[in-house]
């Protein structure tokens, strides 16, 4: 139960009262090293685990972290701080759980590279897989995708900044819930394949808009994410994030964009309880998430949903008319937009259908549409008997 509202809250703030903690003055204080982020472990031996359909997708992502970018640079503001905020605000937006920024230097790269053994065979899909969708403009999509398989490696030398994302991990399914034996032990690559999706899409969005930029996750980086992470000022150097202990997963983007960085956090010690875990905090004033309330399946079955639904009246039958006879219910949505492609809804609609136009005009959808696209050459298999 939310006791405050958060309407006024700037949206670049986030949902987490993170503009409340102490931080060092400068970016090179002084501060213990964390442990290194390890990849979601391999779950072979559980047969119905939910990780083994997430596999392929989280392969897609890091198949997909770099591309082409445009030509000409779009205009965005010349400010560095606005950069950042409205960066942050994309990652909110995404559902990220706490957003940061800190300048990249030679100290965060790994000795040895993460890859994702996946990677190879999904590109292969991409290369030779056609795909059975009538989507507007998916095969100038799927024509891009081909055209980023074959750019050459990231250079990460020319990017200044990385932009890194904490997503919050949920708890682990109790003994008796249903769904435990699907999803118990997918925390960690659940968490991990949302922050993948997050960083992926916002690394396109930074290339449609004119600024290289690359995707980095737990599976396939260049970079130490744990070392971003502390100094965008979204860990304590103990490796625990703030309010949410060590339950969460990261990923990164890299871009050739300067935006103003964050601040490390001092340790959590050298904190103010009042100001950061105090009455404020507790009772979520200012704030969207609070102590009690953060977790929406704390006290609630996931197959509940994060909302009371089932105090909601229900009748038998809608108590809006609708004309049954005349109005069919369509099992495939995907069919309105071949309808649309073909003109069965009319000129005005068909030209904006025309090679995907109504989504090109948005880079943000745009952005997240690429990505769809190649989702769609892992969702055709064949089904288990």
């Amino acid at each position: 139960m939310r006791l405050f509202s958060d309407a006024k809250r700037p949206v670049h703030l986030g949902p987490f009262p993170l503009e409340r903690l102490a931080r060092h003055s400068t970016p090179k204080a002084h501060r213990p090293p964390a442990a290194n982020t390890a990849p979601p472990p391999d779950t072979a031996e559980a047969p119905d685990s939910i990780t083994h359909a997430m596999r392929d997708y989280q392969a897609m992502m890091d198949a997909l972290r770099h591309g082409p970018t445009a030509a000409m640079p779009s205009t965005i503001p010349d400010c560095p701080k606005e950069r950042a905020n409205h960066l942050k605000s994309f990652g909110y937006f995404q559902d990220a759980a706490m957003v940061g920024l800190c300048a990249l230097t030679p100290d965060h790269r790994r000795t040895t590279p993460l890859t994702n053994p996946d990677t190879t065979r999904l590109a292969d899909e991409i290369r030779t897989k056609q795909t059975k969708t009538l989507a507007g403009g998916i095969d100038l999509i799927m024509a891009e995708l081909r055209e980023t398989l074959d750019l050459p490696g990231p250079d990460l030398t020319r990017h200044p900044t990385a932009l890194v994302f904490l997503f919050e991990m949920p708890r682990a399914p109790r003994p008796n819930e249903p769904g435990t034996a699907w999803l118990a032990g997918a925390e960690a690559q659940r968490t991990s394949l949302r922050a993948t999706e997050c960083a992926t899409i916002l690394a396109t969005y930074l290339r449609l808009l004119g600024h290289d930029a690359i995707a980095h996750s737990a599976t396939t980086t260049e970079l130490d994410l744990t070392h971003l992470a502390l100094d965008a000022g979204l860990l304590f150097p103990d490796g625990t994030a703030p309010f949410l202990g060590s339950r969460y997963a990261l990923a990164a983007v890299t871009t050739a964009l300067v935006a103003t960085p964050d601040q490390p956090l001092k340790p959590r010690s050298d904190q103010d309880w009042l100001t950061t875990e105090g009455p404020a905090w507790h009772l979520g004033f200012g704030t969207r998430h609070s102590a009690s309330s953060h977790d929406p399946y704390a006290k609630r079955a996931f197959r509940d949903g994060p909302h009371p639904f089932e105090t909601l009246k229900r009748v038998a039958n809608p108590t809006t008319y609708i004309d049954a006879p005349n109005v069919a219910r369509v099992p495939k949505r995907t069919d309105l937009f071949a309808r649309a492609q073909f003109g069965d809804m009319g000129p005005k609609v068909q030209s904006q259908a025309a090679g995907g136009r109504y989504v090109r005009k948005s880079p943000s959808s745009f952005a997240q549409r690429r990505l769809l696209s190649a989702f769609t050459l892992v969702q055709d298999g064949t089904a288990n008997p």
